[in-house]
């Protein structure tokens, strides 16, 4: 059937009246046939096709499981049912399977039968399935003392299934707590396995012996920039290994039992979600390294308890003890004769009510026997918990004849399995509610809050300047102020409230049973106004503040996870509003942050959709009027809003990793212009190009750079790379060799906007540079008698004595080019000559210099 008759065939159907390309389900309608007589736009992209080829095809052709036989039989039975729903896969154009979930439904129209079927993909459900799977199998592991090594080997598979792409791996450190041993590492190379084997714990040895040694996690994107894996980057190049993210598995009392790890094949930074999840998987394996340490604890008691003997009472008929053994003397502390003829009732705990052995009474009359917790009160006062089993053995006329019961006590064992979930619930370090309980809580005061008709109001703090205190002080004292604004926080709130740490510096209050925002407004008031008081730290007075997002249930979120997002919006509103306040979250920061994702959302496509510009501003050689060099600037010409400024792309490309393939682009395209211009303008022209100090964080772009420019021709100086103040203060060993291979290259350094940041020509001596581009702030008032001249004229002096090139940014008047020029300036860059100029304009007006010079 053409596509056009499967359209028309779609105006007469009862769905003809919706848009249904427009919805994200898949919508197909099948006849008996087996051909696909309409699916929408959602359904044919998802599987690869175009509109001419999902209608060439039958459903035998997608869904394997189907032949012209078995689709009789499905119709046939859909048409009894009405509709049915199954799950199935479909293969794609590329011969790739997809899970997908079917809700068919029975159609007759015109006297002919059709399948109408909506289908949604299963990936993201089978993943939280399989991650639910993990954990359940993991505790399920755990609970039946399966062997340590066999729940540790399951837990990495189980991540590495999920995401084939990651290679993981468990360490634990040996008896001596100096090394780490492979004790789970199925996908490695084996080669690097054994390489590894026995690694040092200490700092910069990989991420692993770093994270062992930290007790954090190291976060190694890409391994062979990183200093910390100096000593093993060829190891890790020889087995095809460029990132390693590495969390410590911390036990009691914040011990390092060892590490998690996840390798990729390529060089990967971790999203929040990753931390998340890896956070989550060291915590079961701690779980598991717990558990097992206590059975062994527990094997070793059990040997001792099977050389005394398990505590035995024996019971008449009526529940009179008649008869212990020494364990029952050990356990109680009574001895035989002062519990002979009582009731086992008369030592139990008050806790137990008269309903609850009147239960065990009737479990003994009905079936025989009783299995519990039972607990007790020992001859010296002290209650403890017995896992109790009685039974009851009969006369020979088959009466109840006695009771006997068999007791241990569990009392450890249960203040165990109160820690192990108190530690998965609660911050070790302030013992407030972590992030897991947190969320937990908040969700069911949302429901409840729901039911009652009151709000729940949710402050987000993040703690301001805590680095440079955690820097300055190390992590002991920045653990010394995190417990102290714990317990400040815990005095502010109300008991019926709930203070959590969420991890780092980062807490939340949450208030329930309000009926206003009015609570939120002291609340928060009141925490500012106790953290300005000084903190000691050690013997030291330190201070700090906070930066408070406050969001409200209904007013802005309908949910805890929204809830949750709208009060980090707006505490990173107080933030830009400059720290130490509060901020109520607000639509129009929701606005924002939705226009922020469309709008990296959109730089995605810029590339594809040549999207981008590159315009030119010249250089005029003060001495000689000559252009031989022009700064590249981009530009973004977006569909609908027209020219986008620099200014508010950048970021965003920045912040969302685009950053390195935009400037790839921009590195490439002036490379190539300027070997053109050398031909056509000047021999020696040059183009300089700006870097971004994200650019410098992954570096794997250079390498190609500098492969074009090894191949081609009259390639020296013809580029010039311009970088900030920043780049230049992190001059870190990495940076510097980095720049100094640009310049092995035949590519000039510049530093862009100098004075304006870190003015410090001592930075300089770190790394050698060519030109200094004194920023337009500085020339915009220079004048003969202002304070803007002398500092001008002192730089151009000192980057004269260093060897420099001096660049004038800004330049709009004569008499700021006369000054200039008497104070020996080298370039001038700025609208008195030039604005920046497309390709071809720029061209046009260096021929037109040429000319007049």
């Amino acid at each position: 059937m053409p596509v056009a008759d499967h359209e028309d065939f779609l105006d007469f159907t009862l769905f003809s009246r919706f848009s249904l390309d427009k919805i994200q389900d898949w919508i197909t309608w099948i006849n008996a046939a087996g051909d696909i007589v309409y699916a929408n736009e959602a359904a044919y992209t998802a599987l690869g096709y175009s509109k001419q080829e999902i209608y060439a095809l039958k459903i035998f052709d997608i869904d394997l499981s189907f032949t012209p036989e078995v689709w009789a039989t499905h119709l046939q039975r859909l048409k009894a049912l009405g509709s049915r729903s199954f799950e199935t896969q479909h293969r794609k154009k590329d011969g790739t399977f997809l899970p997908v979930e079917i809700n068919s439904n029975y159609i007759e129209y015109h006297g002919l039968e059709y399948n109408c079927a909506i289908i949604r993909p299963m990936v993201d459900r089978q993943r939280a399935e399989k991650r639910e799977q993990i954990k359940n199998h993991v505790l399920d592991l755990v609970a039946h003392n399966a062997p340590l090594k066999e729940i540790l080997a399951y837990l990495v598979r189980g991540v590495e299934e999920e995401n084939p792409e990651r290679l993981c791996s468990i360490h634990l450190l040996d008896s001596s707590k100096q090394f780490l041993r492979n004790y789970a590492a199925p996908s490695l190379p084996a080669g690097y396995s054994a390489a590894i084997e026995n690694l040092k714990v200490g700092p910069d040895v990989g991420s692993c012996g770093t994270a062992a040694f930290e007790g954090k996690p190291v976060i190694v994107a890409d391994i062979q920039a990183d200093s910390r894996w100096r000593d093993y980057h060829a190891l890790a190049a020889e087995y095809d290994l460029a990132s390693c993210w590495s969390v410590p598995i911390i036990v009691d009392h914040n011990d390092v039992a060892g590490t998690f790890a996840i390798y990729h094949r390529y060089p990967q930074a971790p999203a929040q979600a990753d931390l998340e999840q890896m956070e989550y998987l060291s915590n079961l394996a701690r779980i598991a390294i717990e558990r097992h340490r206590t059975a062994e604890e527990l094997r070793l008691s059990d040997s001792i308890f099977k050389n005394t003997s398990e505590a035995m009472l024996v019971l008449d008929i009526n529940g009179m003890i008649i008869a212990t053994n020494p364990a029952f003397t050990k356990i109680s502390g009574y001895q035989s004769s002062e519990v002979i003829g009582h009731h086992p009732v008369t030592f139990g705990s008050p806790r137990h009510d008269r309903d609850f052995y009147d239960a065990i009474r009737k479990d003994l009359q009905e079936r025989g026997s009783w299995r519990g917790e039972i607990c007790g009160v020992k001859k010296t006062g002290e209650e403890y918990i017995n896992w109790v089993t009685v039974n009851t053995t009969n006369d020979d006329k088959g009466q109840p004849f006695r009771r006997v019961v068999l007791f241990s006590d569990i009392t450890e064992k249960k203040k165990h399995e109160e820690r192990i979930w108190y530690e998965a619930n609660y911050d070790a370090l302030t013992h407030l509610p972590n992030r897991r309980l947190f969320q937990e809580r908040l969700q069911q005061e949302v429901f409840r809050a729901n039911r009652l008709g009151t709000k729940v109001i949710l402050l987000y703090l993040d703690l301001d300047g805590f680095k440079e205190v955690n820097d300055a002080m190390g992590h002991q004292g920045g653990d010394q102020l995190l417990i102290e604004v714990a317990r400040r926080l815990n005095a502010v709130v109300r008991v019926t409230d709930c203070t959590s740490r969420l991890g780092g510096d980062e807490f939340t209050v949450t208030l329930l049973d309000v009926h206003d925002t009015q609570a939120a407004t002291k609340v928060a008031s009141s925490i500012l106004e106790l953290l300005q008081a000084p903190i000691m730290v050690d013997t030291h007075a330190t201070y700090i503040s906070a930066s408070i997002g406050i969001t409200v249930y209904p007013d802005d979120a309908d949910d805890a996870s929204s809830l949750i997002k709208n009060a980090d919006q707006a505490m990173y509103q107080a933030k830009k509003l400059g720290r130490n306040q509060y901020s109520f979250y607000t639509q129009e920061m929701q606005y924002v942050a939705n226009r922020r994702t469309e709008q990296k959302r959109e730089l995605r496509n810029a590339l594809l959709n040549h999207e981008f510009e590159i315009y030119f501003q010249p250089l005029v050689n003060l001495r000689t009027g000559i252009v031989t060099k022009a700064e590249a600037l981009i530009r973004w010409r977006h569909a609908s809003m027209g020219m986008v400024s620099p200014a508010e792309f950048i970021p965003l490309a920045e912040d969302a990793g685009l950053i390195h393939e935009i400037g790839s682009w921009v590195f490439i395209e002036c490379l190539d212009q300027a070997l053109k211009w050398r031909s056509q303008l000047h021999p020696d022209f040059q183009i300089s190009v700006n870097l971004s100090p994200v650019q410098f964080k992954h570096t794997a772009y250079f390498e190609r750079w500098f492969n074009l420019i090894a191949s081609a021709a009259n390639t020296h100086n013809c580029l010039c790379v311009e970088i900030t103040e920043g780049v230049l203060l992190d001059a870190s060993a990495k940076t510097a060799q980095q720049l100094l291979r640009f310049r092995e290259a035949g590519i000039e350094v510049a530093i862009d906007d100098f004075g304006t940041g870190y003015s410090s020509l001592a930075y300089i001596k770190r790394i050698e540079v060519d030109y200094l581009k004194i920023d337009r702030s500085f020339i915009t008032n220079i004048a003969a008698e202002s304070t803007d001249y002398p500092l001008v004229e002192a730089i151009i002096m000192m980057a004269h004595k260093l060897g420099l090139k001096v660049v004038a940014e800004g330049v709009e008047t004569e008499a700021q080019l006369a000054l200039l020029d008497s104070i020996g300036c080298d370039y001038i860059q700025g609208y008195y000559y030039a604005k920046p100029l497309p390709r071809a304009e720029f061209e046009a007006w260096v021929l037109a210099q040429q000319q007049q010079v």
